[in-house]
């Protein structure tokens, strides 16, 4: 018999952690409200991580460290950046948990187990390419099936950088030169690799490579949707991808932001050393697992 411990995406951004011999039905009784308390008075929920135990006890004390985790890690291990958990770890003085036991003793799996919501991915600016307009970039990224709905968030002085208005969505080439946002996907273990950009205007592109850089012949996927951009606090657009499989990836993220006196940014979830590159292999640090029934 197996068990998990498992962590939910609710409304007003908690996260609730907790244990259960049936994954299956305890979402359907989370997602329903039948199961009282936190996660019925913040409907809707979705799960955003498990791991499966092969004892009670082991699933329990998962919980129950987690639970004693700041939100830093909990996305960390959201997103499956095993790295990021150990720096947060050595920050502090002392264990997480009650439990005496620090966050390093968790059972690390190759690929977070069914991440179907990551929430708040933070780019960092390229340190050769600082800018004094764009205040940051934030992502979030669900995945649904063999489509990732991603949405981009960039805050700053709006007014200083290059927005052209949307237009009717339509594929465009060399959208990097001006301000663009990206996504890179592969098969997890795989060296092939999908390029997706978009623009403010609803612009896109997409490109095949069969190994870093090197060109390919692109597969016949479903064009990006790509919704209306927003101006709520930022700028946000939210565009779904379509991808070949429905297995276990791994995603880079970045963009690159144009101001109005030309200047550029270079923003990624990872960058490598030395000068920007998003396609390098360390750039692909967020592991999606496949998604249920996958």
């Amino acid at each position: 018999m197996s068990f998990w411990a498992y962590m939910l995406h609710c409304r007003g951004g908690a996260y609730y952690t907790g244990h259960t011999d049936n994954l299956t039905h305890r979402m359907a009784q989370h997602e329903s409200g039948e199961f009282p308390g936190f996660t019925a008075d913040r409907l809707p929920v979705a799960l955003v991580w498990s791991q499966e135990f092969p004892t009670r006890i082991e699933a329990l004390e998962a919980e129950r460290r987690i639970k004693g985790w700041s939100r830093a890690k909990k996305m960390a291990l959201i997103r499956g950046d095993w790295n990021r958990i150990s720096v947060l770890a050595k920050g502090k003085n002392g264990p997480s948990t009650s439990s005496g036991r620090t966050e390093r003793e968790m059972p690390v799996p190759p690929t977070p187990v069914r991440p179907e919501l990551v929430e708040g991915l933070p780019l960092s600016c390229h340190p050769q390419t600082p800018s004094s307009a764009v205040q940051g970039i934030s992502i979030d990224i669900r995945r649904e099936g063999r489509a990732l709905a991603l949405s981009y968030k960039l805050t700053g002085d709006l007014g200083r950088l290059h927005l052209p208005a949307p237009l009717p969505p339509a594929q465009a080439d060399r959208l990097w030169e001006r301000t663009c946002f990206e996504a890179f996907v592969k098969p997890e273990g795989g060296s092939a690799y999908i390029e997706f950009n978009f623009d403010p205007a609803r612009r896109w592109a997409t490109y095949a490579f069969d190994q870093y850089r090197r060109a390919a012949a692109l597969t016949v996927i479903p064009a990006p949707r790509i919704g209306m951009p927003e101006r709520n606090g930022g700028f946000v657009i939210a565009p779904t991808i379509y991808l070949e499989a429905a297995g276990p990836v791994r995603v880079a993220l970045s963009a690159v932001i144009e101001e109005t006196d030309g200047t550029k940014s270079y923003w990624a979830l990872r960058h490598p050393p030395g000068k920007p590159d998003f396609h390098h292999p360390d750039c692909f640090a967020l592991a999606l697992g496949a998604p249920d029934g996958a």
